[in-house]
């Protein structure tokens, strides 16, 4: 069987995704578990750690020590149509600060509603707090500061688990799950033919890098029933030794699978950001 690694230099993090290759049949006598009718359930698990990943490589690459990640609440609920413009409205306020001060804004956002009250959860370029109160009157904010690690795929997955249940429902204050500056292009992957040794011994680590042992996961892919593992290594020192990885053929992110019964957004739903 062939597999393939793929490898995204995000920040101060080198992203790693094994994968067999599906389309390749296995050797005789050996049996590969192809999913052909994968539950909703199923699917959306796929999506999930597909998303995480994605967001995670964002917020490895354009984000870091010093940055924020800033909860704002309100101290009376808002309609959800209400709640979007406030958030698009601080968004724009804050662009315009730092566009005024020669300094670069990008930002992260998503909303969760959700058998709680409306909140919404932003990353962002480092931003005073007195700033952020100011240009948000409807209630509360708390920042927290990125650490120095680099490596944010914890709050990734936190974000994407937070608006998976609410996203795509039609009142959504929200059609994806989460929204982005435009100024944030995707990191590229880079896809090299590897044998399985390192998914039967294990991440190597690249020189200067070493490996975030809590990010190693070894499963099956749920749909497609081959064998995977992704880990993340982070740099030694403060200066990544990559900014690109140099190794293999440029692809595209792993997309996301249609749930049965799942409605298809427009092409209108899924623009991020309408910066004029």
């Amino acid at each position: 069987m062939k597999y393939y690694r793929d490898t995204i230099a995000a920040g101060k993090t080198l992203m790693r995704r094994f994968v067999a290759n599906a389309r390749i049949k296995t050797e005789k006598g050996h049996k590969r578990n192809n999913r052909i009718n994968p539950t909703r359930e199923t699917v959306q698990k796929v999506n999930m750690r597909n998303a995480a990943w994605k967001l995670c490589a964002l917020l490895n690459t354009y984000f870091g020590k010093g940055d924020l990640w800033v909860t704002l609440t309100y101290a009376n609920e808002p309609s959800k149509a209400e709640a979007k413009k406030d958030l698009d409205r601080l968004i724009r306020k804050l662009r315009e600060h730092h566009k005024k001060n020669k300094k670069i804004f990008r930002w992260v956002a998503a909303t969760e509603y959700n058998h709680k009250r409306i909140h919404h959860h932003v990353v962002c370029s480092r931003t005073d707090l007195e700033i952020l109160e100011k240009y948000w009157p409807h209630g509360w904010v708390t920042p927290k500061p990125l650490d120095a690690s680099g490596n944010y795929i914890k709050l990734a997955e936190y974000i994407i688990k937070e608006t998976d249940k609410t996203f795509r429902e039609d009142d959504s204050p929200a059609k994806a799950r989460y929204r982005r500056s435009r100024n944030m292009p995707m990191p590229e992957v880079k896809r090299e033919e590897v044998t399985d040794r390192e998914l039967r011994d294990g991440p190597k680590e690249v020189n200067g890098y070493y490996v975030d042992k809590d990010t190693i996961h070894k499963y099956e892919h749920a749909i497609l029933g081959v064998d995977c593992m992704q880990y993340i290594m982070v740099s030694l020192e403060q200066k990544p030794r990559f900014k690109k990885w140099y190794r293999g053929k440029r692809i595209i992110f792993d997309g996301e699978y249609k749930a049965p019964d799942e409605r298809q957004l427009t092409m209108d739903e899924l623009i991020y950001d309408r910066e004029n």
